[in-house]
């Protein structure tokens, strides 16, 4: 089932529901942070930005360097394992992308300048839809459609991946190798640093912080379900809930958001066949979780605007209505959209012989 994240062995296949439900969970985050940015910006300035969701992304991550793991394991030490996984990852995320951020060049070019934090670039439109980093208007390393940022960061983790299935490195030491020191090295970044330096952030650990957890549960040390419980619930309320409200005497970090997504993933993992049940309808929102993720920046602000145009200057309003239109369209454009195309791409490459057992749904 596409509902389901499948690792195929000699056995009966590890379902990863929990997985799933969690990565709806990180969409919803961002979408809810971002909803409450647009009501800040184009409804009432004194609302309340909820900038917590924004660590919504670090559970992105850390599912990827796990999702990766997993779905990798037939392709390890396989001959051409590289450019399968290159092909499927290519056909999973480009596509999408480029429809989204070539109706986000359309409008501009409609709109002549009119949308907010968005300027017409040449180069900055080449490199959003290769993947490359790029400073914006606002001298933020965006590209022409924002939160497509975290696809670049996606993109240069499965180039260093497919390099690794290439010459068949041990995962986990190599990235580790590479990604310690550019966690190290974003504490001295400077402006004026060149565009690489873009990757130099301690975000990059995420994706290891998920291949450890995806080896412990490949491994079979899991979690007691009670602890696994307890860790996914403290990580959760660290993550979601303002830091001041629930740890008031323990400050925020980025590395420690690192690990506790890592720890809530890690924990997720070990539930799993656990006699704990995951509503079908949060894994179905599991898997919509890239076009909840990608289609969310086009429609959460319209609302903000109407009700700014009717003088309904009501924010929790605003954010609420955002969310759930936003959720509802990410679905419409799942169902009607992206399945279709991903499905023919399935076809095409079933046809060119193109074969492997990733059948597994990445984060954005």
């Amino acid at each position: 089932m596409e509902s389901q994240i499948r690792l195929s062995t000699a056995s009966r296949p590890t379902q990863f529901n929990s997985i799933q439900v969690l990565r709806f969970i990180a969409a919803l985050m961002v979408i809810i942070c971002h909803s409450s940015f647009y009501t800040h910006e184009r409804l009432v300035k004194e609302s309340y930005i909820y900038g917590q969701g924004a660590n919504g992304v670090e559970l992105f991550f850390v599912i990827s360097g796990f999702v990766m793991i997993i779905s990798s394991q037939s392709l390890t030490g396989v001959k051409d394992g590289w450019q399968r996984f290159a092909v499927k990852r290519i056909v999973r995320i480009v596509p999408i992308y480029w429809l989204i951020t070539t109706f986000k060049l359309l409008l501009l070019l409609k709109t002549q300048g009119m949308v907010l934090h968005s300027q017409l670039s040449f180069w900055l439109a080449v490199k959003s839809y290769l993947f490359i980093p790029a400073l914006n208007v606002d001298g933020e390393y965006r590209p022409l459609y924002g939160v497509g940022w975290t696809l670049n960061m996606e993109m240069f983790f499965y180039m260093l991946f497919g390099i690794s299935l290439a010459f068949k490195f041990k995962p986990i030491h190599f990235f580790a190798a590479l990604f310690l020191p550019l966690a190290i090295l974003s504490y001295f970044k400077k402006p004026g640093w060149p565009d690489l330096a873009f990757y130099a952030d301690p975000v990059v650990l995420d994706f290891l912080y998920g291949m450890i957890a995806a080896k412990l549960i490949l491994k079979g040390y899991k979690m007691p379900a009670k602890v696994a419980i307890a860790l996914v619930t403290i990580g959760l309320l660290y993550l979601v809930v303002p830091a001041a409200i629930v740890f008031p005497n323990f400050g925020t970090n980025q590395m420690i958001f690192g690990l506790a997504a890592f720890l809530i993933i890690y924990g997720g993992a070990s539930l799993d066949g656990a006699r704990i049940q995951f509503s079908s309808k949060l894994v179905y929102l599991g898997t919509a979780s890239y076009s909840l993720y990608l289609i969310h920046p086009s429609v959460a602000p319209l609302i903000p605007a109407v009700l700014n145009s009717f003088g309904y200057k009501q924010p929790l309003i605003s954010i609420v209505l955002s969310v759930i239109v936003a959720v509802f369209v990410g679905i419409a454009f799942y169902k009607f959209c992206e399945m279709p195309v991903t499905n023919y791409l399935k076809k095409v490459l079933k046809k060119s012989d193109i074969k492997g057992d990733i059948d597994i749904r990445c984060a954005q």
